[in-house]
């Protein structure tokens, strides 16, 4: 009896330790979890502040006026000719402002690339 009492007794401490393991590991579970979108959205805050850049700084909010904005889309919107017409535009400002680069442009600025590196 006293052999059976002291297996028992060895199962129940060993029983108890277990538990007592996996309580602790699933609080330092929990306590870990939480913190890694903390993280996630820090870095993704950072990255977005580097990477904003403002366009026009002789435009502020106060210059602009929504309504008409809206009005001037509307009237844009109702006739398909003139969408063309806006479209069309402001894909020319953009080439404008955007001039595609030839080859030999890409030639210079991989061959600087090159030696620069060196």
């Amino acid at each position: 009896m006293k052999r059976v009492l002291q297996a028992l007794g060895k199962t129940l401490s060993q029983s108890i330790l277990l538990v007592c393991l996996l309580a602790l590991i699933g609080i330092g579970n929990l306590v870990t979890l939480p913190a890694q979108p903390v993280y996630a959205a820090g870095l993704y805050s950072t990255q977005t502040q580097q990477e904003a850049k403002i366009t026009d700084p002789a435009e502020s909010f106060d210059a602009v006026n929504p309504q008409e904005a809206y009005d001037e889309m509307v009237k844009t919107a109702q006739n398909p000719n003139k969408v063309e017409k806006v479209y069309e535009e402001s894909l020319e400002e953009y080439r404008e402002e955007h001039p595609p680069e030839g080859i030999i442009q890409k030639i210079e600025e991989s061959i600087e690339k090159v030696t620069d590196s060196k």
